[in-house]
């Protein structure tokens, strides 16, 4: 059995960019750029495990080819953000044009690490059963962005994590 010493979870996403300037697409996601990041260090034992559709396959196999062991989930679709900027870059339009597969406990059964870091973009990449199936074999880290929105049609909401004191409990001492 091969025990990472880390593994990101999370879909990679294409994103659709629009500026007053310009638009472009680009592959993007918690999954993405948290591998450009840990590429650079040759002492992590790291797997990336991600469920893109068929489109998006050539994103996968550039991150293979530049060192990176992907583990990938089928998927019908990949996530489809659409990011809408004006001329003040920190107000954002967001929207969703499609969304992947959820990922699933069975598709882990072969994928061992002592940490998994979790990259949500929306509230239904983890169903509860993966994250304790996960956190039952190794420890958990959580990004919390896609808890906190929910997707309304097309249109991505703030909202608040329900759940955020039963899976994240804080202690004080």
């Amino acid at each position: 059995m091969n025990k990472h010493e880390l593994c990101c979870v999370g879909h990679i996403t294409l994103d659709k960019v629009i500026t007053p300037q310009k638009s472009v697409e680009m592959p993007g996601g918690t999954a993405f750029y948290f591998s450009q990041a840990i590429k650079g260090f040759n002492d992590i034992d790291y797997t990336l495990v991600t469920a893109v559709g068929q489109t998006e396959t050539a994103v996968v196999d550039k991150l293979r080819k530049d060192g990176i062991d992907v583990q990938l989930m089928p998927s019908r679709y990949s996530v489809c953000f659409e990011n809408i900027y004006g001329e003040n870059q920190d107000n954002r339009k967001q929207r969703v044009l499609a969304k992947a597969d959820p990922f699933t406990a069975g598709f882990f059964e072969h994928i061992h690490a002592g940490i998994y870091h979790l990259g949500s973009l929306l509230a239904d990449d983890f169903p509860v059963e993966v994250v304790k199936y996960l956190a039952g074999k190794g420890k958990i880290s959580v990004d919390s962005q896609g808890y906190l929105r929910e997707v309304r049609d097309t249109k991505v909401f703030a909202v608040d994590w329900p759940e955020k004191k039963r899976y994240c409990p804080i202690s004080i001492s």
